[in-house]
């Protein structure tokens, strides 16, 4: 009966010193550690290409010399070209810190947009017809966003320019210019632009860009032979892009 008694009693004491030295190993552990991911910086230089599409708010007013050598009243006409838009764009992103980002942005868009608009007089004996062309245009502008990690809003202004074609003639009622009654220029128009958008950070080196663009390039006045007439030129764009950040 002793014995029985003497092997329980050792049983336990071995058990129980089993569990205590399990205790002492878990306890002594130390905690494995935390990797943290990085997090995202928008500090430095970006290049891309975007598409999108244009249309424009324009006034076109001509006049005109009659047989008497007067100037008429001018005539108002809205050639409005519009259309699709694709080019590239380039950058500089500085992260300030507390979500303020700051950048300057430059861009070129081909477009090749053009508009016809004409009034007709005295039961079509004779017409005034304006038209207008844009071959390209960009901006150079300065950006402030608002980071959320990857995600970044931001309002942009600055300068623009386009390379707009515009004339005005005359037309008799076989729809032929009249000789000495028409003008046309191509010239650079500069102006200023103001947009916003936002830029997503889908890797740490692909970004992806979607923008609301207003730009007004003023007014030009121009004339030759027995014509005048004045472009005041507006666009309207909205553009998607993705750039790689360096």
């Amino acid at each position: 009966m002793k014995i029985r008694y003497l092997i329980a009693a050792s049983a336990a004491a071995l058990t129980a010193a089993s569990a205590a030295q399990a205790a002492d190993v878990v306890a002594n552990q130390e905690p494995a550690p935390v990797v943290a991911a990085p997090a995202f910086s928008w500090t430095g230089f970006y290049a891309g290409a975007q598409i999108g599409g244009s249309w424009s708010d324009t006034d076109l007013k001509g006049k005109y010399k009659d047989d008497k050598g007067d100037w008429g009243r001018r005539q108002g006409f809205s050639p409005d070209p519009s259309g699709f838009i694709g080019g590239i764009y380039a950058g500089y992103n500085y992260d300030l810190g507390n979500n303020i980002v700051i950048g300057a942005d430059t861009d070129w868009v081909w477009g090749d947009m053009d508009e016809n608009d004409k009034r007709s007089y005295n039961d079509n004996a004779f017409s005034l017809n304006g038209k207008l062309k844009e071959q390209w245009a960009g901006s150079t502008r300065a950006r402030v966003g608002y980071a959320v990690d990857r995600w970044m809003p931001y309002i942009a202004g600055g300068v623009a320019y386009a390379k707009v074609d515009s004339h005005f003639r005359v037309k008799d009622s076989n729809g032929k210019v009249i000789p000495g009654y028409s003008a046309s220029d191509s010239d650079t128009l500069v102006g200023w632009t103001i947009g916003a958008g936002f830029d997503y950070a889908m890797t740490d080196h692909i970004i992806l860009r979607a923008e609301y663009r207003y730009t007004d390039f003023g007014d030009e006045d121009y004339s030759k032979n027995n014509v005048k007439y004045n472009v005041d030129y507006k666009t309207n764009d909205f553009r998607v892009g993705v750039a790689y950040k360096f």
